[in-house]
């Protein structure tokens, strides 16, 4: 089976301001804010990978935090990103 991978798109630029990043797309105008789990994330969408790898790095780096919310809320953070088009879909 054949995970559906993520990266970022290319050209999106980032600015980090304290534990925070500011993604802004030079191609439609859009400005995002990550908190520091999207910026987290993002990090982490420099090369392909999967949501399901994501979710999975978050929870052994937040043993505590609950698995179901963090499941939620990083595809949550997908669907933003990805309607707001600052991240792409690979196969891999």
């Amino acid at each position: 089976m054949t995970l559906r991978s993520y990266q970022r798109k290319p050209g999106v630029y980032t600015q980090q301001m304290d534990d925070q990043v500011f993604l802004a797309d030079p191609d439609t105008n859009v400005l995002f804010h990550l908190d520091p789990v999207g910026s987290a994330v993002w990090r982490l969408l420099e090369q392909p990978i999967s949501i399901e790898n994501i979710v999975d790095l978050l929870r052994e780096a937040f043993p505590d935090e609950d698995a179901d919310k963090v499941t939620s809320d990083v595809s949550v953070l997908f669907k933003q990103l990805s309607d707001s088009g600052l991240i792409i879909a690979t196969d891999t």
